[in-house]
């Protein structure tokens, strides 16, 4: 089973084990990934009167860290190409069908801000594959996490990645919605009463806001909805700031046309800004369900359905668990999870049968075991 089949990772001969190395071993190591580590050289590395000295070079400095990753207990893949940067990189996303983009590809300023370099930037802007951007030097994973939502798809794809993760490493995830008030900037020939206006479009936002975290499973995810009134650019660089965030969600495109066409302007600023590491989603997740065909043992079962309840998976660790039923339909751990996977979804009927079957095959146990030491102390 694979919640996060690949993640490719580019890298530059500059950089050994960087915070964006451990990121991506985290997230391999707990969703059981294969790390593809690529590298690109310039067309003229190809040439023959100094391919072989480049490649002798690059291909050991890749070895080292390759080898630091199999010491985690990674699975690695490595990979070295010609020409550009960034084309080479969304070809070889396509081509190994990753599911998730993740570097950190940043220079420091000499006001403390970072700015994205062109390819890293280019990736954000026109890679439907989600993009995880580690700040370089933040920690290896985050312990605040924030998801910004204004209602669209593209946010609705940031959120359940977003909730995903916290529930997964088990971290504190901030939903927060900005509402922009109406501003007295119209003719005085207009009678408007701004502060009754702005109250009737809270309510609206409000309303909402309710409606669009209804659709999303919040069971055993530790979190907290916010809504801020203000410029939703600054507003979110003050509240990261404020809760000490280290991982910022975001769906790249915005509501309108203009905004899809630009990236979303609100998303671009923050991206250039970079106040923590931001994974940018557009058309596709991070984490999509993938079961193995060839999964025949009660035990690999069991471990399915803890990985996919631990990522929100409900219905999914329910077949996971009912697929053990048909193998052994006594076995107590398989009744015992989907009993409390039943109540996390709100079907007590469900859960309540599973715990009186429980009950009725340890009661047949039990009645079992008496009339075995009864028989043996009688000499039966």
């Amino acid at each position: 089973m694979k919640l996060l089949e690949k993640i490719l990772v580019p890298v530059t001969l500059e950089e050994n084990r960087s915070s964006h190395l451990e990121t991506a071993v985290a997230l391999a190591k707990t969703f059981k990934s294969q790390i593809i580590v690529i590298h690109v050289l310039p067309e003229q590395a190809k040439h023959a009167s100094v391919n072989q000295y480049v490649l002798k070079h690059v291909e050991k400095d890749l070895d080292t860290v390759i080898k630091d990753l199999h010491e985690e207990d990674v699975t690695i893949k490595r990979i070295i190409e010609y020409g550009n940067t960034f084309d080479r990189i969304m070809t070889c996303a396509e081509d190994e069908g990753v599911n998730l983009i993740l570097f950190s590809n940043f220079i420091e300023q000499q006001n403390g801000k970072y700015s994205m370099d062109v390819v890293a930037e280019k990736l954000v802007r026109k890679s439907d594959k989600p993009v995880w951007i580690v700040r370089d030097g933040d920690r290896t994973f985050p312990n605040a996490m924030l998801c910004t939502v204004d209602f669209s798809d593209a946010s609705r794809r940031a959120l359940s990645n977003a909730i995903k993760i916290a529930r997964t490493f088990k971290k504190r995830l901030y939903i927060l919605n900005i509402m922009k008030p109406v501003e007295n900037n119209f003719s005085p020939r207009y009678s408007i009463d701004f502060e009754e206006e702005n109250k009737k479009i809270a309510r609206e936002n409000k309303k909402l806001f309710e409606e669009f975290l209804a659709e999303f499973n919040f069971t055993d995810v530790d979190y907290e909805t916010i809504i801020e009134k203000g410029e939703p650019a600054s507003e979110i660089l003050s509240f990261v700031s404020r809760k000490n965030i280290d991982l910022l969600f975001m769906g790249a495109t915005g509501k309108t046309f203009l905004q899809r066409v630009l990236l979303g302007s609100v998303t671009e600023k923050l991206i250039r800004e970079l106040p923590c590491s931001m994974v940018i989603t557009k058309a596709e997740s991070i984490l999509n369900l993938k079961i193995d065909s060839d999964i025949s043992e009660i035990e690999k079962h069991l471990a399915n359905a803890k990985r996919l309840e631990d990522s929100g998976y409900y219905e999914e660790a329910i077949h996971q668990l009912k697929l053990c039923i048909q193998k052994n339909d006594l076995h107590i751990p398989a009744l015992y999870a989907l009993a409390k996977l039943y109540d996390k979804i709100g079907d007590t009927e469900k859960s309540e049968t599973y715990r009186q079957t429980i009950d009725t095959i340890l009661r047949r146990l039990w009645d079992k075991t008496v009339e075995f030491e009864i028989r043996k102390q009688l000499g039966y």
